[in-house]
């Protein structure tokens, strides 16, 4: 079976032959191709860049890592047959945003990846923007629209998290100024209801389901029914940092399991992220 994967952290002590080694299990599980999501700029205080982590990620998220990882592209041409589409985390981008943009999309990436919490979020253990950034949740509003004016200009695809429960409003803004621009609101934006109304309206807006599983294992049948209804716009995607191979195999099981053999199976594990990036075959 062939598949691709919407949400792929990138950053993990893994480096040469044991980056290698990793791709080459993610290519014998049948991974083609996947969204690769960078920190480029990143502060020098590390409890500045934890509070903008979900505390399940801190034991892997040490400087070290993120700086062997902060320049992907040597890193990429390890991974023969897998096509990597790469996606600039701009959740530290404070300034010189525009000018910021166009130089990483000049270097090669083609999405812009952002994690829109502008308060605290005890849910995922998220300090959020205004403890990490001392920022009130206006100033993280016109931060973000900036980047997502700068990034659409650009033509690139924008991965915004956030809790549509919280933030739809701001959300729906975004998706509904830039139709041209597909965007991913992964986690079924943390409300099956929001969500939906925003695919329903605006058919530039995608989400994926990485992260969902114990959330779909407590009630399969209902999340099952959501999915069948908006298989057209749903992605896979693990949530995995690069050197969890694992964890794209057993969300991939899970996601069989769910949707067994069949169209919205092939649709979720491929034809709907080639559609989303505007691929016609292998992305490129």
């Amino acid at each position: 079976m062939t598949f691709y994967d919407a949400h792929i952290h990138f950053y993990s002590p893994f480096a040469g032959e044991g980056l290698k080694r990793v791709f080459d299990l993610l290519k014998d599980m049948g991974l083609a191709g996947f969204d690769a999501l960078v920190f480029v700029e990143f502060p020098p205080e590390m409890d500045k860049v934890l509070q903008m982590i979900p505390k399940a990620y801190h034991a892997h998220a040490t400087e070290q890592v993120l700086q062997n990882n902060r320049d992907p592209f040597p890193l990429f041409r390890l991974a023969d047959d897998i096509e990597i589409i790469p996606f600039v985390d701009g959740r530290f981008i404070e300034d010189e945003i525009e000018q910021k943009i166009r130089r990483f999309r000049e270097r090669g990436f083609k999405g812009l990846k952002l994690l829109y919490v502008p308060e605290e979020d005890l849910e995922n253990g998220i300090g959020g923007m205004e403890r990490a950034f001392g920022r009130s949740v206006r100033h993280s509003e016109i931060n973000t629209a900036q980047l997502i004016d700068c990034a659409s200009s650009e033509g690139m695809w924008v991965l915004l998290h956030a809790d549509l429960k919280r933030y739809g409003e701001f959300v729906r803004e975004m998706v509904q100024s830039h139709p041209l621009t597909h965007f991913n609101i992964p986690h079924f934006g943390s409300s099956r209801k929001a969500i939906s109304a925003l695919m329903d309206t605006y058919p530039n807006c995608y989400t994926d389901l990485s992260s969902l599983i114990p959330a779909m294992e407590r009630d399969p049948d209902a999340y099952r029914n959501f999915i069948i209804d908006y298989q057209d716009q749903i992605l896979f995607g693990s949530d995995a940092l690069i050197g969890w191979p694992e964890h794209v195999a057993s969300a991939l099981r899970f996601v069989n399991r769910l949707l067994e053999e069949g169209e919205v199976l092939e649709k979720l594990t491929n034809r709907n992220y080639l559609k989303f990036h505007r691929i016609s075959g292998r992305a490129q």
